[in-house]
């Protein structure tokens, strides 16, 4: 056996790209998704690029199937046990809002109802004491509670979040063992186990969502697993960690809070490893049917962060690779507001029914349907010819929106692309030039099925001069998923002083993290030496927000930790243009992260094939219509230039050279656009 898969699955399509590690050839399809049957999806890719599934040896999936759980609210139906006396946390939430002066703005609602937050007669103290110890003989009352939601309300699962169980978790685990006793078909999440982090409501709201998609990643993981043995797979497999990291498969579905942002974060990876051939900074855009999803890159080094809202006040704490979402992709759909403005998403047309152009009776214009009445889309090599798109039906459906506007439906489209385009350019300057970066020096890379389409005109309006077009670049997210390491992320609270905390302390931390991880990687079958790194999360005494400092070492050290120290004002001083000298400065967390390197085998480039014949087609500007090349991307040998105006064809995706552009293969098969 020496293939192995990455898939993507979860958005307008589903993508796989394997490799045969062998023989370094490559194997890839695109699937239309299938949102109703999220498994199919991925066996119609598997069966789309007929593998002998004896030869596969690994197979790793990044899926939005949790996350698509808890945008629409289809999960669990879900009990929340916490200290008594604190069953309202999750409604209560935190004090701010999303629009201040908006009276009739409502909190969102959390993924239960509040008749399902119950209280547990126990407490712990700030230091993790035992106040008052958990009796289960007191749980009675607790039990008959429990009972009636199981048979009146078909209750699936529990969530447990006691009142500083990151400190010490012996009440959660005591209640575990109850719990499992009496109700023996409910899945349990703890919150030591979840998030194990300060902030009650942010640890309860996660361990909630964590048990809100337990149950349904189960069932996915276990039919999934029914069905590619019976495709006669008999290799491993696991999914996409939102860290960027892979678990096997069994492991994973005990924790699919860390599953949430999988599928981005395969982008990402695969973004990086091809961008670094046009430098180490780097702006991604994973522009698909759905949505756009934006990272930046710099000096080589991807960023993670310790959270991620499902919408505003609901924030879930997890590790994950630092990656933003907007709603704008090839489906996103145009109308107009009351004011009578044009506005492009965040509402899309999805896999179900797709574009008008896609023929399966959608009716609203969207990106692509104006990508395809300008010409920039060939109608008959859709996915290289697997759709044929109907351009009677995008311009019908622009010609209607052209209508309210007054305008002619080519100067429609172009508004679309225009308003499109901006959404993003305005996103990637949130993440930039909001925060001191000046974006002008980054290389944009753009994948995804319309990322290619759009990328030059993005990269124009922000001032960047190089735009980098992975090999297949409608499959970057599969391949993404293929080349990802293991990756363990473990991290305690804990409430340490300049002043006073001793280097042992601190260590003691590390020590316990490291070896957490360890145990991990070797879970997931890997017996080498991981690559370790230790961070402290750090404020000055007083201030409600953190930042991460490097440990300069994976042993804690007084000399150590005073470079931490000054490391932080350092960091400080940079972020807000001051430092508080002989200020104590407060370490709120210690994380420590293990990677597992296992893509060595498989960095071999793919060499993109089409069967994609050269001409020339008519291309709307907004210079005017002009004659263009089409040029199929296989044809083109590594250095030749191709001057824009110009199209270039992927048999996943479409590549629009603006006039002024040139393009030119590298010797990874990337394609780099420079801009004049």
């Amino acid at each position: 056996m020496s293939i192995r898969v990455g898939i993507d699955t979860g958005g307008t399509f589903t993508d796989l790209v394997a490799v045969d590690t062998a023989t370094g050839a490559w194997h890839t399809a695109k699937v239309p998704s299938t949102p109703a049957e999220p498994l199919r999806a991925v066996l119609n890719g598997l069966e789309a690029a007929a593998l002998d599934p004896a030869e596969v040896e690994w197979l790793i999936l990044g899926t939005t199937v949790g996350t698509n759980a808890l945008i629409t609210r289809r999960g669990a139906k879900v009990a929340f046990l916490t200290t008594e006396g604190f069953e309202d946390v999750p409604f209560i939430q935190r004090g701010n809002r999303k629009f201040h002066y908006d009276l009739h703005w409502l909190k969102p609602k959390p993924f239960l109802r509040r008749r399902h937050c119950l209280g547990v007669p126990e407490r712990l103290d700030y230091r993790g004491a035992i106040v008052e110890a958990l009796d289960t003989r007191k749980l009675e009352p607790l039990a008959q509670k429990l009972s009636t939601l199981v048979a009146s309300e078909g209750l699936d699962a529990i969530a447990v979040s006691l009142l500083f169980a990151y400190l010490n978790p012996a009440h959660e685990i005591e209640l575990r063992s109850w719990l499992e006793k009496q109700f023996p078909n409910l899945s349990v999440s703890l919150s030591h186990e979840v998030a194990p982090v300060w902030r009650e409501y942010e640890r309860g709201i996660t361990t909630i969502a964590d048990a809100y998609i337990k149950p349904l990643l189960s069932r996915f993981v276990f039919d999934l697993s029914k069905q590619l043995q019976t495709w006669g797979f008999r290799g491993s497999w696991g999914l996409m960690k939102s860290n960027g990291g892979t678990r096997l498969a069994q492991h994973a579905a005990n924790e699919p809070v860390q599953l949430l942002l999988s599928g981005l974060s395969g982008g990402v990876i695969a973004g990086r490893h091809f961008g670094l051939a046009a430098g180490k900074d780097l702006i991604t855009l994973d522009m698909g049917g759905t949505s756009c999803d934006l990272a930046v890159i710099e000096s080589g080094q991807q960023r993670y962060a310790d959270h991620f809202e499902v919408e505003f006040g609901l924030p879930l704490t997890f590790p994950t690779i630092d990656v933003s979402t907007i709603g704008a992709g090839g489906g996103s759909i145009a109308w107009v507001d009351r004011g009578g403005f044009l506005r492009v998403g965040p509402q899309s047309a999805a896999a179900d029914p797709g574009p008008a152009c896609y023929g399966k009776g959608g009716t609203e214009p969207t990106v692509t349907d104006a990508n395809l009445i300008l010409g920039r889309l060939d109608p008959k090599f859709f996915l290289g010819g697997k759709i044929v798109l109907d351009v009677a039906l995008a311009r019908q459906a622009i010609g209607e929106l052209a209508t309210q506007l007054r305008m002619s439906p080519e100067d429609a489209a172009l508004a679309i692309l225009d308003i499109a385009n901006e959404n993003m350019v305005n996103a990637i300057r949130v993440r930039t030039v909001e925060i001191g970066i000046d974006p002008r020096g980054f290389c944009l890379v753009a994948f995804g099925g319309a990322g290619p389409l759009h990328a030059t005109a993005i990269a124009q309006r922000l001032g960047m001069k190089r735009v980098l077009i992975p090999p297949h670049p409608g499959l970057c997210s599969a391949f993404g998923a293929l080349i990802a390491d293991l990756r363990s992320d473990q991290l305690a609270t804990v409430s340490l002083r300049s002043n006073s905390v001793k280097a042992h302390q601190v260590d003691d931390h590390v020590q316990r993290l490291m070896k957490a991880a360890r145990q991990e990687l070797e879970a997931e079958h890997f017996s080498a030496e991981p690559e370790i790194k230790v961070r402290l999360a750090m404020r000055y005494a007083g201030q409600n927000y953190q930042h991460d400092v490097a440990l300069g070492a994976t042993i804690a050290t007084e000399s150590v930790l005073r470079d931490a120290f000054q490391q932080f004002e350092a960091l400080h001083d940079k972020f807000y243009g001051y430092r508080l000298g002989g200020e104590v400065i407060e370490v709120i967390t210690i994380s420590v992260t293990a990677v597992g390197r296992t893509t060595a085998s498989i960095l071999s480039s793919p060499g993109p094939e089409t069967s994609l014949g050269e001409g020339s087609t008519t291309v709307v500007f907004r210079q005017g219509k002009m004659q263009v090349p089409v040029h199929p991307r296989s044809h083109i040998a590594a250095g030749e230039i191709v001057r824009g105006p110009a199209i270039i064809q992927d048999a996943d995706a479409t590549t629009l050279l603006h006039p002024g552009t040139q393009g030119s293969v590298l010797a990874n098969g990337s394609l780099l656009i420079e801009i004049g």
